[in-house]
């Protein structure tokens, strides 16, 4: 038994020696080498990678607000992830290929037969797993080594078809097309062999280099794809709509099938083909999509019907427990449904639940803001408008469609709500001043009540909603199966909440919540009723509202009067001019500007208004408009704007006038700089006294004052000058110069003292030479400690790229880690790129300062200690 078992053992040896071989070419050798190419590569990294698909698709968040991709790929950020795995299923492929290769792989170019048959397939994984890992020009150095030495191969079309998506990830939509093309003749080619071939009695055997491949039918599917999305990407979507469908024909089991009927979905639905749009969103309603795709693709089918049953499947959704989390979406639905039946009241009910609802998605809450902003502009109702598209700014993202012009509209009309909401505040609180003493407080105590009533039933409605949504989360936990993160379990986050109202009891969503006292800001905004009944107060305590909080705001005497009605006016001016100048609204405007008027108060504002109103009823109303011209003739004879009444040409001459004046000042100036101080001065004094409306005025009260200062030495002799400029042109540069002067005068000049300005740095930049990546060490930080966490975070995510880890003292108190040796500086700042993005390994030493440096400058560095130096000179280099 014993010999038997030893034979055994002897021959199965024997068989391995033999079979180990790859410069032979027998059935035990093919068998052997074709089952680890098969399993220990091919089948291995195929695995992996489409486990990290897996991974990256689950996590994906879809965006169905836009066309979603045919195939999504990971961008720069999302692929750091998967390089691990990409990395490992490369490697393998390359051992098989290097281990297994019959005859040996070691001279590719010689070879002229490949007697292992899984050899190719490895080489196509390697080029698609490269694919993936964004390296474009290593996918298509596989793809074409297959193209060159497996043409007889089914793999040639595999690699053509992956060429076409490698171009097409690289914008090369020609080449692209070209190798779709080349796949298309393939197909046809043996279509037409199939139809004129032979009988089987006049068939001569053919050579192997006569042996063509057979198309694999296996790709058909994605073949179809691809040609999808380079018509996607030439915007030929009636073409992609084309290839979209006959890519179903080849579908297999497995296929995603329910992505491609909802991209036909929403192309069928952007050509108005809502039939077939509706047809193919009940596909994927029926099929196997994940659920948030489901819910979007019920959601379109039902707004894609009519009247009635689309609000009745749209209620039976919003009950729905599982749809908890789009109740945003179903809102906003049935807000549509509502404005295209003329129910705008219902409508603005459904926004406003919508937004309050879009806790998850701010594209959703945006959208709500925006329309309801929009409405209420259309009304010209702009305070609300600038309140909502306000809101919609600051829910949004740059990528949300006009995100620009939405914020833009904010802050222009943030002007408007500021100058209107002033007026409002500023009337409100003089008509309350202007109550006796007993009905003035007894209209603050009537209004603390109010306020406080007001402030309880915002945080029981709050509450309320609270509580909504809890319930909301409770019922969706029911239906899903639980999660160990905190945040995806319904339960955890039920227990989270209830907690957190026992300490704390029901907070709004906003900064500083745990504060229990803020600072009240009082809106005297709302016109007083015959019983003195205001409305409104913002973000106040209701225990923080008394009588005398709400007086001190009161202009109760003449010097507070005097500022009250100067902010009144100016608010009132200002939102005059938004309203004719910016919006159009000469109505509007013309309210603002009477009430400057009717306020019957001395203010800079009351010309500059009637002159507004003036040009308002220019060409309309001749009668207001004389009404106005009179006004400023008589009250503002001297102004600019009574001369223009006069003269329409006044402006035209006046500019002439300070043309002619600019040249006069250029050349006193250049008497100046000559030294010819007395003429100067004497030109000067005409300007100052005779010339009160010259535009340079200023400038020669600062040109006699520096005369008499280069003639005396006695420098208080020109103070006057000074002031007078000081206290005649405040806010203009030659009352800062002025000012500077007078400083000068009464402090002295500050003691000189040069600068050192040090040498040129002794950091030299080189693009040509290999670099290292340091990492500056925090202090708590061991090297040892460092130097394995990057050793570490180099196994996993730059495996194959051979770099070695040695740790330095810098100084006493300092360490760094190197990191050797990449060849160039692209290779280096990816390196960086990926080491600032990922925690894995790392920890905190992710935030460590990062830079590269070469060898010289790395020498200079540690001789001359200067750290700081080297930091200035890699930010205005790398």
């Amino acid at each position: 038994m014993k010999d038997i078992k030893l034979i055994l053992l002897i021959a199965l040896g024997f068989f391995l020696v033999n079979a180990c071989s790859t410069e032979k070419n027998t059935l035990i050798n093919r068998t052997y080498h074709g089952i680890n190419a098969h399993y220990n590569g091919y089948f291995n990294a195929n695995e992996l990678i489409r486990q990290s698909l897996e991974t990256y698709s689950a996590s994906r968040v879809e965006n169905y607000y836009e066309l979603i991709p045919i195939d999504p790929l990971p961008n720069e950020t999302e692929i750091i992830g998967m390089y691990p795995a990409i990395d490992t299923a490369i490697g393998k492929c390359k051992k098989v290929i290097q281990d297994h290769s019959m005859p040996s792989n070691d001279r590719p170019a010689r070879k002229k037969d490949e007697h292992n048959k899984w050899i190719d397939e490895n080489w196509t994984t390697i080029g698609i797993a490269s694919y993936y890992r964004r390296d474009y020009d290593g996918a298509m150095k596989s793809f074409n080594f297959v193209r060159k030495f497996y043409s007889n191969d089914p793999s040639l079309f595999v690699g053509e078809l992956w060429m076409a998506k490698t171009n097409i990830a690289k914008g090369e939509l020609t080449k692209a097309k070209f190798n779709l093309d080349n796949l298309d003749k393939a197909i046809l080619d043996e279509k037409t062999r199939k139809k004129e071939k032979p009988a089987k009695s006049k068939l001569k055997k053919k050579s192997k280099e006569d042996k063509i491949a057979k198309f694999p039918r296996s790709i058909r599917f994605e073949l179809e794809k691809t040609k999808a999305e380079l018509a996607l990407a030439r915007d030929e979507k009636e073409k992609a709509i084309e290839y979209l469908e006959n890519s179903l024909d080849f579908a297999q089991i497995h296929d995603d099938k329910a992505r491609v009927h909802f991209v036909l979905g929403q192309l069928y639905e952007e050509n108005g083909l809502n039939d077939l749009a509706r047809k193919h969103f009940t596909s994927v309603a029926k099929g196997k999509a994940k659920y948030d795709m489901s819910f979007n693709a019920k959601l379109k089918r039902t707004f894609l019907g009519e009247g009635d049953n689309v609000r009745k499947d749209l209620k039976k959704m919003l009950r729905d427990a599982k749809n908890a989390e789009f109740k945003d979406q179903i809102y906003y639905a049935l807000a549509n449904l509502e404005f295209n039946e003329g129910n705008e009241s219902k409508g603005i009910e459904h926004l406003t639940n919508c937004a309050f609802y879009a806790t998850n998605n701010s594209r959703q809450k945006g959208m709500a803001y925006e329309r309801l902003a929009d409405l209420s502009f259309s009304k010209r109702n702009y305070v609300s408008a600038q309140k909502y598209y306000d809101s919609c700014a600051t829910a949004i993202n740059d990528e949300y469609p006009n995100a620009e012009g939405i914020r833009n509209k904010a802050a222009n009309l943030s002007k408007l709500v500021i100058a209107v909401e002033t007026a409002q505040f500023e009337d409100s609180v003089q008509k309350i001043a202007a109550m006796g003493e007993d009905d003035r407080s007894a209209f603050l105590k009537e209004l603390v009540k109010i306020k406080k009533a007001e402030a309880q039933r915002k945080k029981e409605r709050e509450a309320e909603r609270l509580r909504e949504l809890q319930n909301n989360a409770n019922l969706f936990a029911q239906d899903l199966s639980g999660s160990k993160w905190y945040w995806n379990n319904a339960k955890t986050r039920s227990q989270g909440f209830e907690e957190f109202k026992k300490l704390w009891g029901v907070r709004e969503n906003e900064d500083d919540w745990r504060r229990s006292e803020k600072d009240p800001i009082i809106d005297f905004s709302e016109q007083l009723t015959d019983n003195a009944q205001s409305d409104t107060i913002q973000k106040v305590s209701e225990d923080s509202i008394s009588v005398e909080l709400l007086a001190k705001d009161l202009p109760l005497n003449d010097s507070l009067l005097s500022l009250s009605n100067i902010r009144l006016l100016e608010a009132y001016y200002n939102a005059g001019v938004i309203y004719k100048e910016q919006l159009n609204e000469s109505k509007l405007a013309e309210e603002q500007f009477v009430s400057v008027l009717n306020r019957n108060v001395e203010n800079p504002h009351n010309l500059l208004a009637a002159y507004q109103l003036y040009k308002i009823h220019e060409k309309t109303d001749v009668t207001k408009a004389e009404k106005h011209k009179e006004y400023i003739l008589n009250n503002y004879p001297n102004s600019d704007y009574a001369n223009y009444l006069r003269d329409p040409d006044y402006f035209v001459k006046k500019k002439e006038r300070d043309a002619l004046a600019e040249q006069e000042y250029v050349r006193v100036l250049d008497r100046y700089d000559r030294g010819l101080y007395y003429p100067v001065m004497t030109k000067a004094d005409q300007v100052i006294n005779d010339e009160k409306d010259n535009v340079f005025r200023a400038k020669y009260i600062l040109l006699k004052a520096m005369c008499i200062g280069m003639l005396n030495e006695d420098k208080s002799d020109i103070v006057p000058l000074l002031d007078m400029v000081v206290a005649e042109y405040p806010g203009t540069s030659e009352q800062k110069k002025a000012s500077e002067m007078l400083f000068i005068i009464k402090n002295g000049y500050s003691k000189f003292e040069p600068t050192n300005f040090g040498n040129k740095s002794s950091f030299k930049y080189d693009d040509n030479v290999p670099l290292s990546v340091f990492i500056v060490l925090p202090e708590k930080e061991s090297s040892n400690s460092g130097k394995i966490k990057v050793i570490e975070f180099n196994k996993e995510f730059f495996s194959r790229a051979g770099l070695k880890v040695t740790s330095k003292l810098y100084s006493n108190e300092q360490s760094f880690v190197f990191v050797d040796q990449f060849k160039t500086e692209a290779e280096a700042s990816e390196y960086i790129r990926v080491y600032k993005q990922t925690r894995k390994h790392l920890f905190d030493l992710q935030n460590a300062k990062i830079m590269m440096i070469t060898s010289d400058n790395m020498r200079v560095l540690f001789k001359n200690l200067f750290l700081q130096n080297y930091e200035k000179f890699y930010e205005e280099y790398y």
